[in-house]
């Protein structure tokens, strides 16, 4: 049995590694899709700043971000319950990239599944900075999708 954990911002290439997983996964492998809502969504103080009379807590609603994360992994759950045992679904906020690399230790994932770009910060070179920070720390395997 292999446990992965597949990062998923809803890119194409996120989308991509579901279809790698589904494809190459066994029926005794278990996946834990995991979604990371970066914190400047609504705790940023450069968004305080650009937006200083607005209150955010009215816009943003307190888990509004992780819940339409939840909702939309549960969507894929459907596509890939079929294929493997066990489909879990987590939900952090903060750094992708580290908060990647802390739910492979929390899952103990023998495989990280990323896509080779996602929606991330402009300006990227070779490879998206997600991936490529995670590429370099993890300390398990890890499959990048194209």
């Amino acid at each position: 049995m292999k446990k992965m954990l597949v990062a998923y911002d809803g890119s194409e290439a996120s989308k991509k590694a579901i279809e790698v997983v589904i494809k190459c996964a066994d029926k005794e492998d278990e996946i834990t899709l995991l979604t990371v809502v970066p914190a400047e969504l609504s705790e940023s103080s450069f968004t305080r700043m650009l937006l200083p009379t607005i209150d955010l807590s009215n816009v943003v609603k307190s888990g509004s971000f992780k819940q339409k994360a939840k909702d939309s992994l549960s969507k894929l759950i459907k596509e890939i319950e079929p294929n493997v045992s066990k489909v879990n679904i987590a939900v952090e906020s903060g750094d992708p990239a580290d908060e990647i690399l802390l739910s492979a230790k929390k899952h103990d994932s023998d495989i990280i599944v990323v896509g080779y770009k996602g929606y991330g910060k402009e300006g990227r070179f070779l490879l998206g900075s997600v991936t490529d920070k995670v590429v370099r720390h993890a300390s398990k395997s890890v499959l990048v999708v194209r």
